[in-house]
């Protein structure tokens, strides 16, 4: 009688037992860390996902490819929900003020020159221990010159936009210039520039445009094997460095010698964009990257590709590089390193290439199918080989605020290049110093 009433008793406890550890989920979980699975959540019933906020100048509603790698990233990791927030004008310095007022994104973009101002103010979380060496390794040398700051990795590569020339074939046609060979050279250019600069009025037309853009102006001055910055990074070159003057007379004698620019005002006519003129078949050649194709496609306008002309046997350009970053003290650094290595990796990278938003940052990148998909698309992968970086400085958002208000008095003819180079330098020296 008692063994029975014992044998009823484990019984009893030993059901209770179960429908009380039944009732708390089971045993406890076992799922990785920022895996979104939580130890009280009821057996079978799924977790709700992390939602991790990236913060962009782009609004994703109007960019597909941003579309395609939340929609790829989200599928292949359930347990992460992407909300992208759009900053859209005076994006640096805004993210600045809401990184210091405690509005941490989980990932941002952010372009190369910001990069050693964020970075050396601490805004920055080091990536070297999150990246793999083989991310490392794969990086383009270019790219990996703009996300490094004195040696440490703090920056993953969004897209890079190696600069090239493109022609419009229309303008050339109707004025019955053959186009000229990928080996052409600088004096090449500029006597076509000179064919292709006729009219006046409404009938105008010009051989080659660029805009007041710092990056824009450098891709020449690259073109001259010139620079912007001396080695320490405290003061501008344009008085000291040669092939720094060259570019920049080039550019003067465009505009004033040879005349075959139009101003900012004659360009503004033609729209907002700095592509406006070409689009309308007004300048017939301009310094672009891939991303500028989107636009020419969608208008319909007719053109071509070739890498930037020689000088002295030697065809260089520029290439901006725009990145991915995790602010210093984002909440998951872990999940929030899952997004920048998916974004800046050979998956994110083969959606920028393939929808046409930039090159790949890494050689893990196969761009052979693009390079076959049409004959000038080989010129953007041999850019990513010769070009060198945009050069970037601690200061060098205020110098470049100076330099291009000097600049357009250069191009206006309203002060000669030595001039220039004397106000550059001597503002730059006060700017760069700090």
């Amino acid at each position: 009688m008692k063994k029975a009433f014992v044998k009823a008793l484990a019984l009893v406890l030993t059901l209770a037992l179960a429908l009380g550890l039944a009732a708390c989920g089971g045993a406890p979980s076992t799922a990785a860390p920022g895996s979104g699975s939580t130890a009280g959540s009821q057996a079978g019933t799924p977790a709700e996902p992390t939602t991790l906020k990236v913060y962009t100048w782009w609004d994703i509603t109007k960019f597909e490819h941003l579309q395609k790698m939340k929609e790829d990233f989200e599928a292949q990791n359930p347990d992460i929900k992407l909300e992208f927030v759009t900053v859209p004008s005076k994006y640096a310095d805004t993210m600045v003020t809401k990184l210091a007022g405690g509005e941490i994104p989980d990932v941002m973009m952010l372009a190369m020159d910001q990069v050693p101002r964020y970075a050396l103010s601490g805004m920055l979380l080091p990536l070297d221990d999150l990246a793999s060496q083989e991310y490392k390794d794969a990086l383009y040398p270019v790219v990996k010159d703009a996300l490094t700051v004195n040696g440490t990795l703090y920056a993953a590569g969004r897209d890079v936009t190696p600069k090239v020339m493109f022609l419009n074939t229309k303008m050339f046609e109707d004025a019955g210039v053959p186009l000229p060979t990928e080996d052409w050279t600088m004096d090449e250019f500029v006597e076509i520039a000179k064919q292709l600069t006729k009219g006046s009025g409404a009938d105008a037309q010009w051989g080659y445009y660029w805009k007041n853009y710092a990056d824009q102006t450098f891709a020449m001055i690259a073109a001259f094997g010139g620079s912007m910055y001396a080695e320490d990074g405290k003061a501008s070159v344009f008085t000291t460095d040669a092939n720094t003057q060259k570019g920049m007379q080039f550019m003067y004698d465009l505009y004033n010698t040879y005349k075959v620019c139009p101003s900012a005002a004659q360009a503004a006519q033609f729209g907002d964009s700095e592509f406006a003129p070409f689009m309308a078949n007004k300048v017939a050649m301009q310094v672009g990257a891939l991303s500028t194709e989107a636009n020419f496609d969608a208008s319909g306008t007719a053109y071509t590709v070739l890498p930037m002309p020689t000088v002295n046997g030697k065809s260089q350009t520029s290439s901006f590089v725009n990145t991915w970053v995790i602010p210093k003290t984002a909440k998951n650094p872990e999940l929030s390193w899952r997004v920048v290595e998916f974004l800046s990796g050979k998956e994110g990278q083969q959606i920028a290439l393939d929808m046409k938003f930039g090159l790949p940052a890494s050689t893990l990148v196969d761009t052979s199918a693009f390079e076959a998909e049409k004959p000038t698309n080989k010129y953007y992968v041999q850019a990513l080989e010769n070009a060198v970086p945009y050069p970037v400085n601690l200061n060098g958002a205020a110098f470049q605020t100076m330099f291009q208000k000097e600049c357009e008095s250069l191009w206006a003819g309203a002060i000669d290049p030595a001039e220039f180079a004397k106000r550059v330098d001597e503002q730059g020296a006060e700017i760069l110093s700090k």
